[in-house]
């Protein structure tokens, strides 16, 4: 059960979905979204990239049954997702999705908090699925908004 987990999680992060599960209607993937202009494309990209080592920590911490480093990188990972320069658009999805995101992390958290490997696992998995959303969701914004 857990080798199947680690090739499905692995799988998403390393292999992507394709077009498989938008979650979103054409409706809101047309709303208009306001890019801020604080943060550089340089700034995002080195923010983005932090948050994804601490992505690759919680599955290092799922991979080795370290419950500590999970919720370690769970905690880093929301106090980055509350952080409001790294933000490129505004609006209402966006808002969700970070909402989503971090009681996605609070969920993983929650299970290594009781040294929960399966049910951390799962929701690792629903996790790194807002973290896709949202990237289909960016790229859409910017074709609309050109």
């Amino acid at each position: 059960m857990r080798s199947l987990l680690l090739i499905i999680v692995c799988g998403i992060l390393f292999g992507g979905l394709g077009d498989q599960g938008d979650y979103f209607s054409p409706v809101l993937a047309k709303e208009k979204a306001k890019p801020k202009k604080n943060p550089t494309q340089e700034n995002v990209s080195k923010f983005m990239q932090a948050k994804l080592d601490s992505s690759k920590d919680v599955l290092e911490g799922l991979v080795t049954e370290d419950f500590d480093l999970i919720q370690k990188a769970t905690k880093k990972m929301i106090d980055m997702s509350n952080a409001t320069e790294w933000q490129v658009v505004e609006g209402p999805i966006f808002a969700q999705q970070s909402a989503e995101f971090r009681n996605a992390a609070k969920e993983v958290s929650r299970y290594a908090k009781k040294k929960n490997v399966d049910g951390a696992s799962l929701s690792y998995l629903h996790l790194t699925m807002t973290c896709i959303a949202c990237h289909k969701q960016i790229k859409k914004s910017v074709v609309v908004m050109r």
